[in-house]
């Protein structure tokens, strides 16, 4: 006789694993709304801010080969090392993604340089925030010591003989 195991067990897992590819599939789909590579750190990344719970799917569940429903996945959605695998076996299509694999990859690192840039901008910024009001300190120190040395000058005695 056959084990059955527990029905609930069965309906909690079934609801889990749904859950995982409604995620999983979301990820993907707004990943490539917005051209991004699906790697899996982004597809993991992606499904932690669409849950409502805030978990998502770590990247260990990407990685771990027990879990076949999301390997099936990784390879339909064509995730991480899948996504340079050309749906049609055309060489002029597969020649395509990859070129476009190379390209979504050439914009991520631009997209790094971009923030690295906007980031020593935002410093730059405040340092001449920061040199700026000293300027203006300098300034108005200076302006004081002018005024008192023509104020002494000005009110020095001198020697009315009539």
């Amino acid at each position: 006789m056959a084990k059955v195991g527990n029905p609930k067990l069965n309906e909690i897992a079934k609801k889990r694993r749904e859950r995982t590819e409604y995620l999983i599939r979301e990820a993907v789909r707004q990943l490539e709304n917005t051209f991004e590579i699906k790697s899996i750190k982004a597809v993991a990344t992606k499904t932690k801010e669409i849950d409502e719970a805030g978990k998502g799917i770590s990247e260990a569940s990407f990685r771990n080969k027990e879990l076949t429903h999301i390997q099936s996945l990784m390879i339909e959605l064509r995730i991480g090392k899948y996504e340079s695998i050309a749906v049609s076996s055309s060489l002029q299509e597969r020649s395509m993604a990859d070129e476009l694999l190379s390209i979504k990859k050439e914009m991520k690192k631009k997209e790094i340089e971009i923030k690295k840039i906007k980031e020593r901008n935002k410093k730059l910024k405040d340092k001449v925030k920061e040199l700026t009001s000293s300027n203006e300190e300098l300034r108005t120190a200076i302006y004081e010591m002018e005024f008192k040395r023509k104020m002494k000058i000005s009110f020095t005695p001198k020697n009315n003989n009539i």
